[in-house]
């Protein structure tokens, strides 16, 4: 079977529209689960307000309000340290007593909490109140995102793997059992080590169910079509963003809203069955029958006994685990052959990593910003719908490299704006300005990224480039958290800084519009020394 005569099969079956969005449905709508457990910690993890706990004064019936008012009165309302009077003393007294004794004396010394009182009237249950993530153990609570992006890091790895050997479709049904079971279970952990060993494992299966989902996508279109399901898939982020509002809303704590986003999970047992098998692996794989079959087209079960040697050989490679692994270091390797693909490949990492810690950054900053969560992300959800469309629009009039600048350079400025925006709605406003063009901008770059790159280290490209990516989820926890602490605008100003230096390094790659996509590291070398007008004549 050749390749030609397997894409002219497969474009007939895209040009049935049916079909196609039935085979995008089945591999998009599990990204809604990833996003909505992705960007989970922002209600998991919250961010009540709390103050030390006096058990002398809890022991006495005094109420939140009154204990507060002896013990850390004047101090911010997320407060590590009390004063140390004498509680034992005070608890024998009414309040207002001793709320006179503690005015007519000298403050003494403060001291640090041994635990904590939470306001939990106004918000959820959570993960920071259930273990005491705050104040020394505050990195904690970051590591609860952190987790997840570190398994999305090792299943891409791990699941790339699996599916080569084994095929897309088997490698997506494992992925999605895995999450059936490990999803839920979260909801049950009794201990924060348990909780944070769930996450990992969400952070696997939700890679696996990815990956493997966007490679079936892609290889059973055609690339008239790739483009398009390409930038639909990625719609299903922002509705998982809205779906996660809603399921906040109607929930009490933690382990209900991890209950809701994942109960719903077992929904892929229908896309397991539905889905089919890659025939562009089944070809590689020496199963021409079965690739026959799905295509409908008898004929091609004569292989051509010529390229029969290849399968079998191709096959062999596949049957080693150790051998893919050689090879992936092998092709990864190739990235930095020549300097000029080495600076693309860095300079690549770099805006992939700061797309997604400018995207979770802005994520997780509601709470910053005071600013109600559950429409705060429901609109980041909404706005970044919009944001998937610009860079078309972009492309379409301007350059790949002019429009990504440009989006960059207005990432930054509209982050920059944030310091002097008032708290409420105002800051609200700025911030989804922010997170639209940052969408757009992101986007841009891993359209120009396919172009950047010869066919022949391409997919390597993109695959390390959203291995790399993971990085911007793993740091934006803590940055949010810890230097957010210290002042609330350091987060969004240090991700306005790194937007601008994104447009500064886009500065050293090539335009790609109006030029053709280069095959190999060879021709790249050469058209490098070219005119871009030169390449325009060879294409005419």
């Amino acid at each position: 079977m050749d390749p030609v005569s397997l894409e002219n099969a497969l474009e007939k079956k895209c040009k049935n529209h049916v079909w196609l969005g039935w085979i995008l449905f089945l591999t998009a709508s599990p990204i809604v689960f990833n996003s909505a457990h992705l960007s989970s910690y922002v209600f998991l993890g919250g961010n009540p307000s709390f103050f030390c706990n006096i058990p002398e004064l809890v022991e006495a019936n005094w109420t939140k309000e009154q204990i507060r008012e002896i013990s850390s009165p004047g101090l911010e309302k997320q407060s590590c340290i009390h004063y140390a009077w004498n509680y034992s003393f005070l608890k024998d007294l009414n309040f207002d007593e001793a709320l006179s004794y503690c005015n007519s004396r000298q403050k003494p010394d403060v001291v640090k909490c041994r635990n904590y009182i939470y306001d939990e009237d106004t918000n959820h249950q959570t993960i920071v109140s259930e273990w005491d993530l705050v104040c020394d153990d505050l990195p904690l609570r970051s590591t609860a995102q952190g987790t997840i992006a570190v398994g999305k890091f090792f299943g891409a790895l791990f699941f790339g793997l699996i599916s080569d050997r084994f095929g897309r479709k088997k490698t997506f049904a494992f992925s999605c059992i895995m999450y059936m079971i490990v999803a839920p279970s979260a909801a049950f952990a009794n201990s924060y080590g348990m909780f944070i060993l769930f996450r990992l494992l969400i952070g696997i299966a939700g890679s696996g169910a990815y990956d493997s989902g966007y490679t079936v996508l892609m290889e059973l279109t055609v690339k008239n079509y790739r483009a398009y399901v390409g930038n639909i898939f990625n719609v299903a982020f922002p509705i998982g963003l809205v779906f996660l509002s809603l399921a906040a809303s109607f929930t009490n704590n933690w382990r209900q809203l991890q209950l809701a986003i994942s109960v719903p999970i077992f929904a892929l047992l229908i896309h397991c069955w539905f889905l089919p098998e890659s025939p562009r692996w089944l070809v590689t794989s020496g199963k021409l029958k079965k690739a026959s079959h799905f295509l409908g087209n008898v004929a091609l079960l004569g292989a051509n006994e010529a390229n029969q040697p290849a399968l079998s050989s191709f096959k062999g490679k596949s049957n080693s685990c150790w051998k893919n692994v050689f090879f992936f270091f092998k092709d990864y390797i190739k990235l930095f052959a020549t300097p000029e693909l080495t600076k693309r490949t860095l300079i690549c990492y770099y805006l992939w990593s700061i797309g997604n810690l400018y995207y979770y950054t802005i994520a997780l900053s509601g709470s910053i910003f005071e600013v109600n969560q559950y429409l705060y992300i429901a609109l980041n959800g909404v706005v970044e719908l919009p944001g998937f469309l610009l860079p078309l629009l972009c492309f379409a009039y301007f350059g790949r490299k002019s429009s990504s600048i440009a989006l960059w350079t207005v990432s930054g400025f509209v982050m920059f704006g944030i310091i002097v925006t008032p708290q409420g709605w105002p800051i609200m406003c700025v911030t989804l300005a922010a997170r639209l063009v940052g969408a757009a901008a992101y986007g841009a770059v891993m359209f120009y990224t396919l172009e950047l790159f010869p066919t022949e280290n391409r997919n390597t490209a993109m695959g390390s480039c959203v291995t790399m990516s993971q990085l911007g989820p793993l740091l934006a926890p803590y940055i949010v958290d810890i230097l957010g602490k210290k002042a609330w605008w350091i987060p969004t100003t240090l991700c306005g800084l790194l937007a601008l230096l994104s447009a500064f390094l886009l500065t050293f790659v090539p335009e790609t519009r109006n030029t053709p996509m280069l095959d190999t590291i060879k021709e790249m070398k050469k058209h490098k020394k070219q005119p871009v007008f030169e390449n325009l004549e060879q294409i005419k």
